[in-house]
């Protein structure tokens, strides 16, 4: 592997632990991400592009399969359930956290979870984002949070 990039130290695979960051309403957890670590406790990512790779698969991928109402309405937006059309509570019911296993090919245990407020549909009951684009725009952001709170740099 690689020297560390800081102390210029040898460096061994690490599996880190759960690690989060938030934005807004949105919680990002990561966990068991594998990076670089030398033995002074630097870490650093296996591939420049990782984190880039990883958040494209969250957005386009993952966050495209949660269950999410439509928006209506130029100023004031009304969400619809996605199910049946009627109009979703103004208020959370509560939050629910979506697992996701992105796969990539050098993160072999990778898991990212995304806990966000839910909302229940008057009509069927369903459970659903207000909207899959609030919460495409909250994922880069809560995504950065978790991995620079982790002090893991750039590959």
């Amino acid at each position: 592997y690689r020297s560390c990039r800081i102390c210029h130290t040898a460096t061994a695979l690490s599996v880190l632990g759960a690690i989060e960051g938030e934005e807004k309403a949105l919680k990002v957890t990561v966990h068991a991400l594998t990076v670089l670590a030398c033995a002074n406790g630097h870490r650093q990512f296996l591939r420049a592009d990782l984190p880039l790779e990883l958040l494209d698969h969250l957005v386009e991928k993952d966050e495209a399969t949660l269950p999410a109402g439509a928006a209506t309405g130029l100023l004031f937006k009304h969400f619809q359930c996605e199910a049946c059309g009627k109009e979703l509570q103004p208020k959370p019911d509560h939050r629910h956290t979506f697992s996701f296993e992105p796969g990539l090919s050098d993160q072999p245990g990778l898991k990212v979870d995304l806990t966000v407020p839910v909302y229940k549909c008057s009509g069927c009951g369903k459970e659903q984002l207000h909207s899959l684009k609030e919460v495409r725009k909250l994922t880069p952001a809560a995504l950065a949070h978790a991995l620079q709170g982790a002090g893991i740099q750039s590959g």
